[in-house]
């Protein structure tokens, strides 16, 4: 009997020890406060001013820059804005081409450059070529195609010729410019330092 008394005793002690510990744990975890798990937001985690960022090819020569007035990374999409951008496109066997605009969004790595607010790509000429304007509300740059394209409205001046239109994709590797939706053709006749200046091509 006396056995019996002990052993209910000792498993009696154990319940206590046992809630005790449980009502302790669960007192301490609503006594303090605990962080809630961080969330990725679009805010910047770090920023640059006046900066110029330079990319080469495997033998050392630039082939893009690009500069700012400040630059801003998100971390959520791995993407950067930069206020007052100015890119450069500088390979040596294509025309070089400059591109400003008010902001820019920068993706892959600097693969995918998306140029906003009065955005303008020009494609300067030689002495075969009138130079290229070509401009609308935004435009994308493919850095390592060489292509410019946009699906807004966008005006394209080469010389004395102007096209208006609605999605335009410019190939600086071929030299072609294509218009998926023509509004506006003034196509000047050409002379012979420009005869091997392509027209732009209207798609209906």
């Amino acid at each position: 009997m006396k056995e019996r008394f002990a052993l209910i005793v000792s498993i009696g002690i154990l319940c206590i020890l046992v809630m005790s510990t449980w009502w302790a744990a669960d007192y301490a975890q609503r006594a303090v406060d605990i962080d809630p798990p961080s969330r990725l937001t679009h805010e910047p985690d770090n920023w640059a001013k006046q900066l110029v960022l330079l990319r080469t090819n495997l033998k050392g020569e630039v082939i893009q820059r690009l500069e700012g007035d400040l630059m801003e990374h998100f971390p959520d999409d791995n993407s950067y804005e930069l206020l007052k951008p100015r890119a450069f496109v500088l390979r040596p066997e294509n025309p070089l081409v400059i591109a400003t605009s008010r902001t820019a969004t920068i993706y892959d790595d600097g693969d995918r450059i998306v140029m906003q607010g009065d955005a303008v790509v020009l494609r300067l000429g030689d002495s075969e070529r009138q130079p290229l304007n070509f401009r609308s509300d935004a435009l994308t740059m493919l850095v390592k195609q060489d292509i410019t394209y946009t699906d807004l409205p966008a005006t394209a001046i080469s010389g004395r010729s102007r096209m208006n239109g609605v999605g335009m994709r410019y190939n600086n590797v071929s030299q072609t410019l294509d218009v998926l939706k023509s509004t506006d053709v003034d196509i000047a006749a050409k002379d012979s330092r420009n005869n091997s200046e392509p027209a732009p091509k209207a798609k209906p």
